[in-house]
């Protein structure tokens, strides 16, 4: 019985790593809004911009987990296009604040409806599955989330001590 429950669980991450590949491809790919073609890493800075009005950079980096360097350097490339504009701070003079320009709210806007037609259609495919279903694949997948984040630490440390070594 344990056996089968295991051949099970290799199935369940087997359909998990198939999941994870379709999305690093996804994130890969350009797409296209409304004729305006974009990375993945530039819709996603425009989504948190104009999700959240006056943002920082450093804030920014915070939420996607990315150094003030990265993030920094695409805010860059988005406000070259005329799509993200910066404003001093003026409690804090050393911050900015970032705001979509006309044109980046209308991408933004875009990026919105081709998102709910995303989603849209992934609701309706799980049409079939039923509310208890659904909570039980959530509870799952944070149990999952869990055990990869002990994984990621572990192999984090890993690579410090290697680096200690060297």
């Amino acid at each position: 019985m344990q056996d089968k429950r295991y051949q099970l669980f290799i199935r369940l991450l087997d359909a998990f790593d198939q999941g994870c590949s379709l999305t690093e491809e996804y994130d890969a790919l350009l797409h296209d809004y409304n004729g305006v073609i974009l990375f993945q890493a530039e819709s996603q800075m425009i989504k948190m911009i104009g999700n959240h009005p006056g943002i920082t950079a450093s804030e920014i980096s915070k939420t996607f987990d990315k150094t003030s360097s990265a993030s920094s350097q695409l805010i860059r490339k988005l406000k070259k296009k005329g799509w993200v504009r910066q404003q001093r701070n003026k409690d804090n003079n050393r911050q900015y604040n970032l705001f979509l320009t006309e044109e980046g709210d209308a991408i933004y806007r875009n990026h919105q409806q081709f998102e709910q037609a995303c989603y849209q259609r992934t609701f309706q495919g799980l049409a079939d599955f039923s509310q208890e279903q659904l909570e039980t694949y959530i509870a799952i997948q944070h149990r999952l989330n869990q055990s990869f984040q002990l994984d990621v630490e572990e192999s984090r440390s890993l690579g410090k001590k290697r680096d200690l070594s060297l």
